[in-house]
């Protein structure tokens, strides 16, 4: 989300400011804990607006602007749980049911939690509690049952288990037994009559040696660490070894936090993230090993480093490509991560017509002082675990996220093809320099988008500098579903983009 930078007095601007210091600034008090467990129902929430949005029909999508604008500013001004309640009243204007049953609504305020998520595998037990997740909704009737499934990735049942929603309301164990090691994923149902709803899944990590292995993989980044500052001539560190130790922080930081109960942003496959960069940092030690290749098929966390300086990243490579694809780099709003065009932005939709074409995708995630490394030092970092094309580079932002494009492009003219921007962006500062005018543009907006100014601001100083710009209004459309709103028409642009700038 965004707040054109032009008006430095609004009073939005410092609730955004609010919002980011909130998510960036506060992971030693409990409040970071409760903002994160938030963070993470808000995610599940939109995830689930979004895919009945794209269902439904324009009459409905209209109706529900009125509730998204009230989420949005819900969210700014740090009132969380009325942004989430205001998510699902507009979830249930797109379903076509805003006249449901009690019941249902009920259940849809729902929030279930589940500990340990993330323990050893001979954990027996997970601690089952049901909460409200925003008040009014509504109690469930005391008949009212959840059904819980466990399953492996593979899809095998590992246990089930069935209570009284009544009592999982006053927290409950669940005697499970020990778990082969894995990320589990953990399928609730409330059942009640005619009433069938499906809470969110959860992912439930058990692996082996934890807290042996997360010392380790310490002590392995702490050298790494120390033997970089120290800069030394006889032993230099190399960017893939940078790239590994600042990856090695991140997960550990990750992992700590999940061990002691403190939910994510969104549900990880931790023992998939933790044995990834076990890997990198066994390949930084070993030069007899080689550097592990990214999957195609799981998502990827890379800490991108190159000095001092590092990006948290979320990277996916499609399942099949040419030799070098092409890349996308997305750049999330305000409040966002790098996990946010993954888990949300039409639940992940940019993300799969960008892979399905061949495409890498590359998501770094920005706090309020922007980026620390420009796009052409990600690439770098980037180049060590897999083939590139350099020539045929693509940005796509939303919100704060357009803005950091309108950056990118700044700070080096020639690093990308096409730039898109969504529900923002502000004034191009122009240069005399010709390679800003290589780059395509495309500039889009809500017609009820309150980044709309700031994305009109950024064509018409783009037009004012002859470099190609193209812009388009979304009739109906608010700040929170531009992205999803306009991807079938940006991925138009860039494809359109692509075959104009082909492969070598």
């Amino acid at each position: 989300m965004h707040v054109p930078l032009h008006n430095r007095r609004s009073p939005a601007l410092w609730l955004l400011v609010l919002a980011a210091l909130l998510t960036t600034f506060l992971p030693c008090c409990s409040t970071f804990a409760l903002a994160q467990t938030q963070r993470l129902e808000l995610g599940r929430r939109l995830k689930r607006f979004e895919l009945a949005w794209e269902q439904a029909a324009p009459e409905q999508r209209i109706e529900a602007v009125s509730p998204l604008k009230k989420a949005v500013s819900s969210f700014f001004s740090l009132q969380l749980s009325e942004a989430g309640k205001q998510l699902d009243n507009a979830w249930f204007i797109v379903r076509g049911s805003e006249n449901t049953a009690t019941i249902e609504r009920s259940a849809a305020a729902v929030a279930l939690s589940a500990l340990p998520f993330c323990a050893s595998p001979d954990s027996t037990t997970l601690d089952l509690q049901l909460t409200s997740f925003y008040a009014d909704a509504g109690a469930l009737p005391e008949t009212t049952k959840l059904q819980l499934l466990l399953r492996d990735a593979s899809g095998r049942q590992l246990a089930e288990f069935t209570c009284s929603a009544t009592e999982c309301l006053r927290k409950l164990q669940w005697q499970t037994g020990p778990l082969p090691a894995g990320d589990h994923r953990l399928e609730a149902v409330l059942i009640d009559n005619d009433l069938n709803f499906r809470l969110p899944d959860i992912t439930i990590s058990r692996i082996p040696d934890l807290q042996s292995r997360l010392e380790k993989l310490q002590m392995s980044a702490d050298k790494l660490r120390e033997q970089a500052l120290q800069n030394s001539s006889t032993a230099p560190v190399s960017p893939t070894a940078l790239t590994a130790a600042a990856t090695a922080r991140s997960e550990l930081a990750l992992l700590d936090a999940c061990v002691a109960g403190r939910a994510p942003e969104a549900d990880f496959p931790l023992l998939a993230r933790l044995s990834f960069a076990e890997q990198l940092m066994a390949a930084s030690q070993d030069p007899a090993l080689p550097v592990p290749t990214l999957s195609r098929t799981n998502d990827q966390w890379l800490t991108l480093a190159k000095g001092r300086k590092s990006v948290p990243t979320r990277v996916r490579l499609p399942e099949k490509s040419e030799t070098a694809p092409p890349v996308l780099f997305v750049f999330h709003g305000a409040g966002g991560s790098e996990n946010m065009f993954f888990e949300t932005y039409g639940a992940g939709r940019v993300i799969s017509e960008a892979t399905r074409r061949g495409w890498i995708v590359i998501a770094p995630g920005q706090g309020l002082l922007g980026l620390a490394l420009p796009v052409p030092d990600m690439l770098d970092a980037l180049a060590a675990f897999t083939e590139i094309d350099r020539n045929r580079v693509m940005l796509l932002g939303h919100s704060m996220g357009a803005a950091q494009v309108v950056r990118q492009v700044q700070q080096a003219p020639d690093c990308a093809i096409a730039a898109v921007a969504l529900g923002g962006g502000g004034r191009m500062a122009v240069t005399g320099d010709k390679s800003q005018k290589n780059a395509q543009w495309y500039v889009g907006a809500g017609a009820e988008d309150f980044g709309r100014s700031g994305a009109l601001q950024l064509h018409r100083s783009l037009q004012s500098a002859k470099i190609n710009s193209e812009y388009h209004d979304f009739p109906g459309v608010e700040h929170l579903v531009i992205v999803q709103a306009a991807v079938d028409d940006a991925f138009r642009f860039l494809d359109q983009t692509l075959r104009q700038n082909p492969a070598p």
